[in-house]
């Protein structure tokens, strides 16, 4: 059975097959952990970027490493000085930022932790949809789809390996991001009836379910349904354009400066990232 899901899941998602053997999750975390589960391990000690959401982190501490940061430099490259000081790590994690190889200097590094037996893991969240080539020394990469897609679950594990442990059944989690979605959707299509404060309060309520399982689950139907059916040049496309308006319109503020400027051809960008250099409070608001 596992088998033949894993042969549906690489002929239904075309657009994702290139990381290797696919095991749907419903969440980044949960395909960490699944890792955790399955990984050979040489200590309990994981060596992450220090700007990293928390939920990269939660999994490692749940499972008793001893967790290490190394220094990311303010264009999000990371800071290779830093790093070189740790020894003895069982898991290294590294990534690209907002859909840009930030992370591309780091071949020396993979190399040494790869001859000390270390586990690679590419977290390619943020770089999911640009097309350009990754370390072939990555022992896994994982994924969530949450931050492009409008899906109530998802993320990935990938490995050249095939999997052998899989995630349980539980849509808890799921369930409730749909019943945020579905009140969000009507919000914005102006039922006076919804408040914000509502759908928000749900979403809390699932990452706070998150936070208190890291147990890795299955990827819920719905949300599968609807990555397997994704139009990702439009996805693509849409990102890209949104970026080069952002950055058009913004050019002139003497007080933004964004930590991207270039768009080349094969990047497809999360977000259009910019340090605020004063009102920044007014800014955000």
């Amino acid at each position: 059975d596992n088998i033949s899901q894993t042969d549906s899941i690489n002929k239904d998602l075309e657009w994702i097959k290139k990381f290797g053997d696919i095991t749907l999750t419903s969440c980044g975390r949960g395909a960490i952990s699944l890792i955790l589960e399955e990984a050979a391990v040489k200590a309990k000690t994981a060596l992450l970027p220090s700007y990293v959401c928390n939920t990269v982190i939660l999994p490692f501490i749940e499972q008793g490493y001893n967790c290490f940061f190394y220094k990311i430099n303010n264009d999000l490259t990371p800071n290779l000085n830093d790093i070189i000081r740790y020894k003895d790590i069982g898991v290294f994690l590294h990534m690209g930022y907002f859909g840009f190889p930030t992370n591309s200097s780091l071949l020396p590094v993979i190399k040494h932790f790869k001859a000390e037996s270390a586990v690679i893991v590419e977290d390619i969240t943020h770089t999911l949809f640009s097309y350009y080539e990754r370390f072939c020394d990555n022992d896994y990469q994982v994924a969530s789809f949450r931050k492009w897609v409008g899906v109530p679950s998802g993320g990935f594990l990938a490995s050249k390996m095939a999997i052998s442990s899989q995630p349980k059944r539980d849509e808890t989690f799921a369930e409730i991001r749909k019943k945020a979605l579905q009140k969000k959707a009507r919000y914005m299509s102006g039922d006076h009836e919804i408040l914000k404060q509502q759908y928000l309060e749900l979403f809390a309520q699932g990452e706070q379910y998150l936070n208190h399982c890291v147990t890795p689950f299955e990827i819920d139907d719905v949300s599968k349904a609807i990555i397997c059916g994704l139009d990702v040049g439009t996805l693509i496309h849409t990102r890209r354009s949104n970026f080069k308006t952002l950055s058009e319109m913004l050019g002139d503020i003497n007080y933004i400066e964004p930590i991207f400027s270039d768009l080349p051809d094969n990047i497809c960008p999360l977000f259009y990232p910019v340090y605020i250099k004063t009102h920044r409070n007014e800014v955000q608001q």
